[in-house]
């Protein structure tokens, strides 16, 4: 993996550019009881910082075999607990500085 990526990955989410609309828009459909992957992949789609944190993630699954996997195929790899989950850290990490 590229060592710029890397770094923005472990810095945080909102360090990778993420904004603060996308990550709430994202949290709040995460917290729903049934998830619409279309709004998911819309939202990460649009921000610049969530599209290369969600590439990140399904890189580092190691499960993917297309060479180049669609925004949505990331996001099923990963999987909403996964999403939930990397939102979690992010918001602990941002806590924490």
């Amino acid at each position: 993996m590229y060592a710029v990526v890397r770094a923005m990955f472990n810095n945080s989410i909102q360090h990778a550019g993420a904004t603060p609309e996308s990550l709430l828009q994202l949290e709040l459909l995460l917290e729903e009881r049934a998830v619409d992957l279309a709004a998911v992949t819309d939202i990460v789609t649009r921000d610049p910082g969530l599209r290369i944190h969600v590439l990140t993630l399904a890189h580092d699954t190691g499960e993917m075999t297309e060479v180049t996997p669609s925004l949505h195929e990331c996001i099923v790899e990963i999987g909403i607990e996964g999403l939930r989950e990397s939102l979690r850290n992010a918001r602990m990490r941002r806590k924490s500085n």
